[in-house]
C-alpha cells in the first residue's frame, strides 16, 4: 500500500485540526477520500481538516478508510515535545503554565487516574489523581523503579468518591502548579533523615503510595513488621496491601550495611 493520507495534528488550547498531506495518491483517490471525509462530517478548508465533534465520528473515519484501501500516517513522532496547545486551560493557567522555569511537561493523560511527567528543577515528576485523592511525586525515575524523594498528596472534593480521576486539564494543573509552590516555597525539612518528624513522613508516604514497604524499611532501618506496629501506634492508615507486602518484605535477604573500615 502505497497511497496514503498523512494527518499532522496542529493543537489550539485543546482543540485539533490536521494539516493534511495527500502522499502519493492519484487525483481520483483523494476525491474519494474527500468524499469520505465529508461523510464523517469533517470540516474542510483546503489542507486543514477539523475532525466531527460527534463522539465516534473520528475512529470511524478511520474505519471506512482502512476498508477503502487508503492507507493513513499520523505525523506526530513520538520523541516531538509535549505540545502545551494540546490542553484546554485558561489564559492565566496557560501563562504560569509555560512561564514556568526549570520545567517541561512530557505528557497529562488519561481518566481513573489521570496521569501527568514531567521534569522540575533537574529532577523527575509524577502527577496522579485517582479516587478522591490526587499526588506529586518527586526524584523517582521514568520507569517508576526508583522512589520519589518529595511528595504531597490531597484530597480531592467527592460525592461519589471517584470524581479526583476525572479532572479537566486545568484541574491537573492547578493541582501541578500547586504542588511545585509548595515543594519550592513550602517548609521541607520533615523529608529530611535529621528531622524530628522523619519518620512520620516516611511512613506516612507508604500509606498515601508514594513508597514501598521495602523502602520504607531501607529509609529507616526497620523491619516490615516494625513499620507496622509503629503506624498503628501513630495512628497511620495501612495500605490495603499491606500483609501482601509485609511477606513479600520478610521473605527478601536482609540487607546489612558493609562494616566501616577500621
Amino acid at each position: 500500500m502505497s497511497s496514503k493520507l498523512v494527518l499532522k495534528p496542529l493543537w489550539s488550547n485543546g482543540s485539533c485540526t490536521y494539516a493534511i498531506t495527500f502522499k502519493k495518491m492519484s487525483a481520483e483517490d483523494r476525491r474519494e477520500v474527500e468524499q469520505l471525509a465529508d461523510a464523517a462530517g469533517y470540516v474542510r478548508d483546503d489542507d486543514i481538516w477539523a475532525p466531527p465533534r460527534v463522539a465516534g465520528r473520528v475512529s470511524e473515519f478511520f474505519r471506512t478508510m482502512a476498508n477503502a484501501g487508503f492507507g493513513l500516517q499520523f505525523d506526530d513522532p513520538e520523541d516531538a515535545p509535549f505540545d502545551l496547545q494540546r490542553l484546554h486551560l485558561s489564559a492565566d493557567t496557560r501563562g504560569e503554565l509555560e512561564w514556568l522555569r526549570d520545567f517541561e511537561l512530557h505528557r497529562l493523560s488519561g481518566w481513573t487516574p489521570v496521569q501527568a511527567e514531567g521534569r522540575l528543577d533537574g529532577h523527575h515528576f509524577y502527577f496522579r489523581a485517582r479516587g478522591s485523592y490526587w499526588r506529586f511525586e518527586l526524584g523517582g525515575n521514568e520507569r517508576h523503579t526508583r522512589s520519589p524523594r518529595w511528595w504531597h498528596e490531597e484530597s480531592w472534593p467527592s460525592v461519589t468518591g471517584f470524581e479526583a480521576g476525572y479532572m479537566s486539564d486545568e484541574e491537573a494543573v492547578r493541582c501541578i502548579l500547586k504542588a511545585i509552590d509548595l515543594f519550592r516555597n513550602g517548609d521541607n525539612s520533615h523529608f529530611k533523615p535529621e528531622h524530628p518528624e522523619y519518620e512520620r513522613t516516611i511512613l506516612e508516604g507508604w500509606s498515601a503510595g508514594a513508597l514501598s514497604l521495602r523502602i520504607v524499611t531501607i529509609r529507616l532501618g526497620i523491619s516490615a513488621k516494625e513499620a507496622v506496629a509503629r503506624m498503628r501506634k501513630g495512628g497511620i492508615e495501612l495500605p490495603y496491601t499491606a500483609d501482601r507486602e509485609v511477606q513479600y518484605v520478610e521473605s527478601l535477604p536482609v540487607r546489612r550495611l558493609k562494616p566501616r573500615p577500621s
